[in-house]
């Protein structure tokens, strides 16, 4: 997709859905607030009838609401036990097919935890997992860009550093920049400046297209030594948004922003109308 600027939504389907089950409404929903995209989320599982996912792609293009997803949260590919990294394999297959059925072009996921083992094993295990998943994709023909999230537990694999290798080796991965558990992760990363330097590592270690095709998601949050303890609205939060929006309308990131705060389309609108005024 060519995006001519930052695209705000949700993740999952709004507060004020009357519906609050139902994703097609969601959608629906999304468009009347006049919000731009919203992401499907298969926390808990990917379950999906054919009717909602053909309902979903009709729906999304007639009202011009661009789809993203995520991925179930007990995806490991660093598990202790061979199967339940089998399982997690499927489930991102699975994540992925149904998003494809649904018209997503873009998803993420949480890729492993480090299990105490070396951050360097562990990506080379992740590695090993997603070069399997991108051939198996090709296989099924499905086109959608796989992207890790950057996590915001320091037992989560899913560093800035990691995420970058990652897209230079595995050709559909791109990262998800999740720039809340970035600040949650490392305590810092929350003035201009480090945005600044974070856009530029971007885009000298992946090229201007990164900037320009980029998944996105910002909260509120509380964290503490060892990271992100949960998401909290975005006036509720130190987490210095503005700034973060100033920068990537600086670069003329384009992409999607997916809000992941609790009281989600309120956050999203304010993002949206701010980032308009700039």
């Amino acid at each position: 997709m060519d995006f001519e600027r930052l695209l705000f939504g949700t993740a999952g389907v709004p507060n004020s859905t009357p519906k609050k089950n139902n994703p097609i409404e969601g959608v629906r929903q999304i468009h009347s607030l006049d919000l731009d995209c919203m992401q499907l989320e298969f926390a808990h599982g990917v379950r999906m009838k054919d009717e909602v996912s053909s309902g979903l792609r009709k729906v999304s293009y007639e009202l011009g609401v661009p789809l993203t997803s995520h991925g179930p949260y007990y995806i490991n590919l660093n598990a202790r036990e061979q199967d339940k990294i089998d399982s997690s394999v499927e489930r991102i297959i699975q994540t992925a097919k149904i998003s494809d059925l649904c018209g997503a072009e873009s998803m993420t996921f949480h890729a492993a935890f480090y299990m105490k083992d070396s951050p360097f094993d562990v990506f080379d295990l992740v590695e090993k997992s997603m070069a399997v998943i991108e051939e198996r994709l090709n296989r099924l023909d499905i086109d959608i860009e796989l992207r890790p999230e950057l996590t915001g537990k320091t037992s989560q694999f899913g560093s800035l550093e990691e995420l970058i290798s990652l897209t230079k080796t595995v050709n559909s991965c791109r990262p998800c920049m999740d720039f809340s558990h970035l600040f949650a992760r490392t305590g810092k990363f929350n003035t201009n400046e480090e945005y600044e330097d974070v856009l530029n590592v971007l885009k000298n270690e992946l090229g201007a297209k990164a900037l320009q095709n980029m998944h996105i998601h910002i909260s509120g949050i509380s964290s503490n030594s060892k990271g992100d303890l949960k998401h909290l609205n975005l006036e509720q939060s130190d987490f210095n948004w503005k700034g973060l929006l100033n920068t990537l309308k600086k670069f003329d990131c384009r992409g999607y922003v997916i809000c992941n705060s609790p009281n989600l389309e309120d956050d999203a609108k304010m993002m949206k109308d701010y980032y308009l005024s700039l």
